[in-house]
């Protein structure tokens, strides 16, 4: 995949109109912030295998991992530094006090319960496919 490709991806899911719902807005100071935080993120997630295409013309992508698998260094790298590059400190702590106030997350319960699950990280689809049923 080119920086293109990545960079379509990005912005199809930072400048996407997600009406009232806030999600990851609130760790990043904008549109561009989120689309350049997501750019890392494909990066990442590439590298590590995880980020697959719904089809071979690519209208959509899925970041996903298969239970026992390993987000190494690798993958978590890019990840880091897109967050730390797109954020301030005191965003990404009123983003991770508003996570904790929404109590336990599924993945979390599913871990506690040693149950397996495919944990998806990531779902998107390009602009010019948007609003077509993908």
């Amino acid at each position: 995949m080119d920086e293109k490709s990545i960079h379509g991806i990005g912005h199809a899911f930072g400048y996407y109109d997600y009406g009232e719902e806030t999600g990851m807005a609130a760790a990043f100071s904008g549109k561009e912030a989120t689309a350049n935080y997501i750019c890392a993120y494909v990066r990442g997630v590439l590298r590590g295998g995880f980020l697959h295409t719904i089809s071979e013309r690519g209208e959509g992508y899925i970041a996903y991992k298969l239970p026992k698998e390993k987000m190494g260094l690798k993958t978590m790298w890019p990840i880091a530094c897109g967050i730390l590059r797109n954020s301030t400190l005191k965003r990404l702590l009123r983003f991770g006090i508003a996570i904790k106030r929404g109590g336990a997350s599924l993945q979390d319960r599913m871990d506690k319960e040693k149950k397996p699950y495919i944990f998806v990280g990531l779902v998107c689809v390009r602009e010019k496919y948007q609003g077509q049923g993908f």
